[in-house]
């Protein structure tokens, strides 16, 4: 019997962008696309096919993005939902997308190699991110409610949650946590909800873009709290 192929539905305004999305996860053979559309009714439908993965045009002007996230979310809550925009200058909008627990984020311009990476990366758990939208996220964390100096503090943490808080912002999936730490996945799962109890942070997005701006990385000794 053949292994079932990761589904995914593509949601844009672009038809050619769309096309070009489907073309390229179709042609590695790993990913079967459900559909693509630009209209939120279709979309809805779509997405009650309970696709793993999803990808929206954060930016559309024909539909309100945050608004589908928000019912893509209630009616299929195990979907991940990758945002797609033009520029890392929306990182307000995105901050938004993230609370209402979007599962990523990439450029448009992103490369075809790295595109196929990330939706990998989603597909098993992990963070989707481009690189240049974390950076701005992080601008936009020292100048939201989410300073350094907020009153979180990693040494609330222990030593595992610390070890799991660096592997959280690499961007690795719970599976992948495991393996890297020698641990149950299911261990893995309690001790990200304690992290984002102890920090008191909703999503796991934002803890690892916190994590990331703390100098919080994989395979190196997690850096002490600033006095």
């Amino acid at each position: 019997m053949d292994k079932r192929l990761p589904s995914v539905v593509l949601i844009d305004e672009y038809p050619l962008f769309r096309k070009a999305m489907s073309d390229v996860l179709i042609s590695t053979g790993e990913f079967q696309v459900l559909g693509q559309t630009g209209d939120v009714k279709v979309a809805l439908s779509l997405a009650s096919l309970s696709p793993d993965i999803i990808v929206i045009s954060l930016e559309a002007e024909s539909f309100q993005a945050l608004d589908l996230l928000k019912e893509i979310k209630y009616r299929q809550p195990n979907s991940k939902v990758v945002m797609i925009m033009n520029s890392a200058n929306q990182s307000g909008q995105l901050m938004q997308a993230i609370r209402l627990d979007a599962n990523g984020y990439l450029l448009r311009t992103i490369s075809v190699t790295e595109f196929v990476e990330q939706m990998r990366k989603a597909v098993s758990g992990g963070m989707a991110a481009s690189e240049k939208i974390t950076s701005a996220l992080a601008e936009r964390l020292r100048g939201d409610a989410f300073t350094i100096d907020d009153g979180r503090r990693a040494s609330a943490l222990t030593q595992r949650e610390q070890d799991v808080l660096c592997c959280v912002s690499a961007g690795l999936s719970n599976h992948e946590i495991s393996e890297q730490l020698g641990i149950r996945e299911g261990t893995v799962k309690v001790h990200v909800k304690h992290v984002l109890k102890k920090l008191n942070f909703r999503s796991r997005v934002e803890v690892a873009v916190w994590a990331s701006e703390r100098g919080f990385k994989l395979g190196s000794k997690p850096p002490g709290d600033a006095e």
